[in-house]
């Protein structure tokens, strides 16, 4: 088995500018039926929180790829046992795993797993905890750059739980990366982002003042499994005064897309018909995921080496 040396995609800000740019393209190409090369590659998923999009598209990438793919069940791992997580993923690179994709609860336990393994394999954070999520932002940029979209030229709101939120984080730090032109959040008071870099971003008090003109809105879900249950808004409550409906969407341009990186909860951060309505960029951003981790693997692999 080809050894590779250990590449980790761990957050958008340890990306250089030319490697940011060569996934975005080489994923457009690959969604636009580009070709590949099988790749010598054992990947191992091992999601320490549930997943639907993420995990699967994961697989589904490393399997176009050629890939051989292990997904690790928590529940019957030794993890179970009180083996720590370093032990796993030393134990995991021994056997032949060559990448591992991390999910996990702890903010900023990817970084610390990848400075404890070293270069024995790959690491790629597939969101942990409220801190990065970097295959999400990377998806969601290629899948606006699809439709054609001008990064100088876009008006781009993000609304939601910020606050909790490692997918508008990475979002945040890849868009201004990108030079969006205008970039807005907005949220209740109590799931604004504390401790996070806001230069040049817009922090708006309403949904209106949010969306007004924009020409992509990113809605973003509550995340409940990272608060104390008391904190939690009413859910009616909150569609009336944040949710996505047609009403608030009519102050958007007339063009203005809908993304969301899911799971969405219909009736709270987001109206059943703009989900599935002709603006949604919500399954678009689902394709475009597999197509994304198929170059993010790939670079990894270093077998689409960096221009």
């Amino acid at each position: 088995m080809t050894e590779r040396p250990g590449r980790h995609l761990l957050d958008i800000e340890a990306l250089e500018d030319d490697t940011i740019r060569h996934l975005l393209n080489r994923a457009g190409a690959l969604a636009a039926g580009a070709d590949t090369n099988p790749i010598d590659m054992t990947v191992a998923n091992l999601f320490f929180e549930p997943s639907t999009r993420t995990r699967v598209s994961f697989e589904l990438a490393a399997l176009r790829l050629g890939m051989r793919v292990i997904n690790i069940e928590l529940d019957r791992s030794s993890s179970t046992k009180g083996e720590s997580l370093a032990d796993t993923a030393t134990t995991l690179s021994a056997m032949g795993v060559n990448c591992i994709v991390l999910r996990h609860p702890e903010t900023g336990r990817c970084h610390a797993l990848a400075a404890e393994a070293g270069n024995s394999l790959s690491l790629l954070n597939a969101g942990d905890g409220s801190g990065h999520h970097p295959s999400q932002a990377l998806l969601d940029a290629a899948t606006i750059e699809a439709q054609g979209l001008a990064w100088p030229d876009l008006d781009l709101s993000i609304v939601g739980d910020i606050r909790h939120s490692r997918v508008a984080r990475s979002g945040l730090a890849l868009f201004r990366r990108l030079g969006v032109g205008r970039l807005r959040i907005a949220g209740p008071a109590e799931l604004l982002p504390e401790g996070l870099d806001l230069s040049g971003i817009e922090v708006c008090e309403t949904l209106d003042q949010a969306i007004r003109g924009a020409n992509v809105v990113m809605m973003l879900r509550i995340q409940r499994e990272r608060m104390d249950q008391a904190g939690w808004p009413d859910s009616t409550r909150y569609h009336r005064e944040w949710g996505l409906g047609d009403r608030a969407l009519a102050l958007a341009a007339p063009d203005c897309r809908v993304m969301h990186p899911g799971p969405i909860n219909r009736g709270v951060e987001i109206a059943g018909s703009i989900a599935d309505g002709s603006r949604s960029l919500i399954l678009e951003q689902v394709r475009m995921g597999v197509y994304m981790r198929m170059a993010i693997l790939e670079w990894l692999a270093e077998a689409q080496p960096v221009p």
